[in-house]
This record gives C-alpha cells, structure tokens and sequence, in this order.
C-alpha cells in the first residue's frame, strides 16, 4: 500500500468553542476507527505561520482570521491506489470543516 496525505483546509468560519470543538474530535475519532487499518498518523497544525512565496517575501504571517487561509492539520492514510485514498477522505466527516486535498506520497526508498 502507498501513503498518501490528506491536507486539511479551512472553507469556512470554524466555532472553535469547547464544544463544537469536542463535537468535531468526536466525529474524528469515530470516523479513524472505520478506517483503522488505513489510518497511519495525524496532527493539528497551529493557527499562525508564514506564507512565502517566492524567496525573502512573506505574504501572510498569521494569524490566520479567516478560514480559507488556514491549513488546520493533515493526516496520513494508506492506500491501494488514489481512488481508495479519495473514497476514503469522503468518509470523513471532516469534510463538514474542511477541504480535503489528497496528495500521495513518494517513498523513501
């Protein structure tokens, strides 16, 4: 199987109050153990950072106030092949957050 990453951007105003915030790692958590034996790795990104696009100029330095600048964190999967990495990101109910960019990834080897 090949790895493949699941980019995770804003496409909306997101509630991070407490609760909506539990709500939606809830759903996360219920959603990772359908798809266990594909799932490898996860992480939140912080909201600030940099855009650089082109050599010695930021564009953006965050915070990020609204919701289509932010990258709000990824996820690794594995997969046969891009149709399955796809079918398994619309399972996600991140997708109620979130646009999903699915980008496979080039070994190590």
């Amino acid at each position: 199987m090949k790895q493949y990453l699941l980019l995770l951007k804003g496409k909306k105003e997101l509630d991070y109050s407490p609760e909506q915030l539990q709500k939606r790692l809830e759903e996360y958590r219920t959603w990772v153990t359908t798809i266990e034996e594909h799932y490898v790795a996860d992480n939140r990104l912080e909201r600030i950072g940099a855009h650089i696009s082109q050599k010695n100029e930021i564009t953006t330095d965050g915070p990020f106030l609204e919701a289509k600048e932010i990258i709000a964190g990824f996820i690794i999967i594995k997969a046969t092949n891009l149709d399955e990495a796809v079918t398994i990101s619309n399972s996600s109910p991140l997708l109620n957050y979130f646009e999903i960019y699915v980008r496979p990834m080039v070994p190590n080897d």
